[in-house]
């Protein structure tokens, strides 16, 4: 079978590239199906890009990678939808007979909704290559297998969903490099890191608002240190790349898991920098003396909030004493640091706000990312509350986007406080220009094309 797969994410918030695309890719790519994989991050005309693949590839399935439905960013909203409707028809007009599969994270959070509005002819939710591989062997037989776990398929006019396990990626080989140009994320002056490496998936956490279970599970799914080690000397060694990024939400947690990781790229030395987001609550002295030995960089501390009636009320897994102690290590330890808050949601008060943007001021870093507001997810506590407090109706989906607000702080007085903080923080500091050395080599690197 000749399948294009289409990674749709245009979000330039960090560039990730095209992880689940590409694992998929290569997966069908093993099961011996013709593969193209079409990278449109950074295509000019991404609708152009994709009539020309069709066109010349003549593919009999375009599956698309759906990553976002939404940035879930108040402060810098966009939603994808329609975008993702103009890629369906321009693969619909470029090859009639070609089937449309829909996959990723935001076909997983919405799987019904999204068969609908691209009128695909199948769906697979969740994260398991192995069902994929199954589904494509049986539309290559001509018999497509409709008691495919995960599958999302039409019968009789009703959309049909089959129950799904998230798999995780404990034994999957991230080897699929060769199908992606990374060039352009190594140029890209928006791009913080050229690649990805998964670590680990998965949380066990309950933060009301968050709705990572969805499409990564309630456990952690641990993939071996040595594994991960040996991507990053490939990625190296063969690719040319010079900075990653650890896409797991919170790499310390767990912080053996995390250790045993660093001591593993202490072992191979792969030459890469590291960047990664920061979980407080799970840190000493040794996971920050491996992070800055195995090319750690820099970290985002990711608190939400610092005032701790918040954190309690968003059931966040740590405390404000957590982030600045937590902080104070990393930034003794030589580690960067970017700070990101999100004010106005569920336990907010003037009081807490006040709080969380005073202590913001006592934290080194080149960086603060300020959010405001919480997008309402479906299947969440926050639905919960926001259908209790009437933010939402008891039926809505959440397909369309809601941000919620609690009732003491409106968005209006986020929006003052937020610009109050700005006017009285520059973020061009030592901290930001400590940061900015290596970005500019990085950067400089790629486009002189130095290995």
């Amino acid at each position: 079978m000749k399948a294009l797969v289409v990674y749709a994410n245009r979000y330039r918030m960090l560039a990730p590239p095209p992880l689940g695309a590409m694992l998929v890719a290569d997966r069908l790519r093993r099961d011996g199906h013709e593969v193209c994989l079409l990278d449109l991050m950074f295509a000019r005309s991404p609708e152009a890009a994709l009539a020309r693949a069709a066109v010349e590839f003549g593919p009999n399935l375009i599956a698309f990678s759906l990553r976002n439905h939404d940035t879930q960013s108040r402060s810098d909203f966009i939603e994808f939808l329609p975008f993702y409707r103009a890629l369906a028809d321009v693969a619909r007009r470029a090859a009639p007979r070609a089937l449309h599969l829909l996959g990723g994270s935001a076909f997983t959070t919405f799987p019904c909704r999204y068969l609908g509005e691209l009128a695909a002819d199948y769906g697979l939710a969740g994260d398991d290559l192995d069902q994929v591989s199954r589904f494509v062997a049986s539309l290559a037989a001509g018999r497509p297998d409709l008691e495919t776990p995960g599958l999302v398929y039409r019968q009789g006019g009703e959309v049909l969903t089959n129950p799904f396990q998230i798999a995780g990626y404990a034994q999957t080989p991230f080897q699929g490099w060769d199908l992606l140009d990374l060039q352009p994320y190594r140029r890209a002056l928006w791009t913080f890191c050229e690649a990805g490496i998964v670590v680990r998936t998965g949380c066990p956490f309950h933060c009301i608002y968050c709705d990572t279970f969805r499409t990564f599970g309630r456990q952690w799914v641990l993939r071996d240190p040595r594994q991960v080690a040996s991507e990053m000397v490939t990625l190296r060694r063969r690719h040319c790349v010079r900075s990653v990024f650890f896409a797991d939400a919170g790499f310390n947690r767990p912080l053996d898991h995390a250790k045993a990781v660093l001591e593993e790229i202490v072992r191979a030395r792969p030459g890469i920098g590291i960047s990664a987001i920061f979980e407080p609550g799970e840190v000493d002295e040794e996971f920050v003396r491996l992070y800055r030995r195995a090319g750690g960089r820099d970290l985002m501390v990711f608190a939400a909030s610092l005032a701790d009636p918040v954190l309690a009320a968003q059931r966040k897994p740590f405390r404000t004493s957590e982030v600045l102690s937590g902080a104070r290590l990393l930034h003794r330890g030589g580690v960067l640091l970017s700070l990101a808050l999100n004010l106005g949601g569920p336990g907010e008060t003037p009081e807490t706000i006040d709080e969380t943007l005073r202590l913001a001021r006592t934290i080194p870093s080149a960086y603060v990312w300020l959010d405001k507001g919480y997008r309402v997810q479906p299947d969440t506590e926050l639905r919960a509350l926001a259908v209790a407090e009437g933010v939402i109706a008891p039926e809505d989906d959440c397909f369309r986007p809601t941000f919620y607000f609690s009732t003491a702080t409106p968005e209006a007085l986020v929006d003052q406080k937020s610009r109050a903080f700005r006017r009285s923080r520059s973020d061009l500091n030592r901290e930001t220009l400590r940061w900015t050395g290596p970005y500019v080599s990085d950067k400089l690197a790629a486009w002189l094309r130095l290995p």
